[in-house]
């Protein structure tokens, strides 16, 4: 395919993520927020800049590529700490990383430096706070997999990650995620939700030590005109409903600081 054709193709998606009927929802919101990396606290009676408690677990969320900075934000990390404390009470440090104006070009390898660009400066935002990886769980969508699975890299010397929850993955990242940056040797879990069909980007992996878990969309072929009701971007939707509620199996309920929610 011609490059000239690859940018068009690339232009009309983005016209339909734009329009999306799975907007002004619980992850995805209309209009830009002009956050470029920065670490987020959404715990209970915190104010964003606040430090953590370090007595207690920290569970940190993030999101993926945002292709229309100026006229979309996700939500995901507000959201699913808000989530969170209504299950859970005050048991978690929550934290969100918020990159929703970096601007990514899809070609080439522009989507991989940045991601592991953004995972460095994660790592050392993460640092600042006094953050513990052996008692944090990281979560992240699509191409937030690769800033997850660096700052896990970069904070290696404090000892390995909790748990690293990957949300659909797209499998030309898989290399990068389980082979370069060896998540599973820098993390005691390793998930991989991934979506099926032709609006879902990844897939199943046969990485030691990697647990797959398939998360069936609602609208797969739909997904391919509108993104945002795509498989790939109903993955971070259903991971969403899972830390709401305790009844829909996997998911949050796989989290291994779930312990700490249960004695709420």
């Amino acid at each position: 395919m011609e490059v000239s054709h690859r940018h068009l193709i690339a232009v009309l998606l983005l016209c339909s993520f734009a329009t999306g009927c799975g907007l002004n929802s619980s992850i995805l919101q209309k209009g830009g927020n002009g956050r470029k990396g920065v670490l987020l606290n959404y715990s209970c009676g915190a104010h964003p800049c606040d430090a953590i408690d370090p007595s207690k677990p920290t569970i940190v969320i993030t999101h993926g590529w945002n292709p229309l900075p100026n006229k979309i934000h996700t939500t995901f990390g507000s959201s699913g700490a808000r989530a969170i404390q209504r299950r859970c009470g005050d048991r978690y440090n929550l934290l969100s990383w918020d990159w929703n104006a970096v601007r990514v070009s899809p070609f080439k390898h522009a989507p991989i430096t940045i991601g592991r660009s953004q995972g460095r400066m994660l790592a050392t935002a993460l640092r600042a706070r006094g953050v513990s990886p052996q008692n944090t769980h990281m979560i992240a969508h699509s191409m937030g997999t690769i800033a997850i699975a660096q700052a896990a890299v970069c904070m290696s010397d404090l000892g390995a990650m909790a748990q690293l929850t990957l949300l659909d993955p797209p499998t030309k990242f898989h290399e990068e995620i389980f082979c370069k940056l060896g998540a599973t040797r820098h993390a005691l879990v390793v998930e991989n939700y991934w979506a099926p069909g032709i609006s879902g980007l990844g897939r199943h992996v046969n990485y030691r030590g990697v647990h797959n878990y398939r998360v069936q969309g609602k609208h797969p072929v739909r997904g391919c005109v509108d993104l945002s009701l795509s498989n790939h971007v109903n993955t971070m939707l259903w991971y969403y409903g899972t830390m709401k509620c305790s009844s829909i199996p996997n998911g949050f309920q796989n989290s291994v600081l779930l312990g700490h929610c249960e004695q709420y």
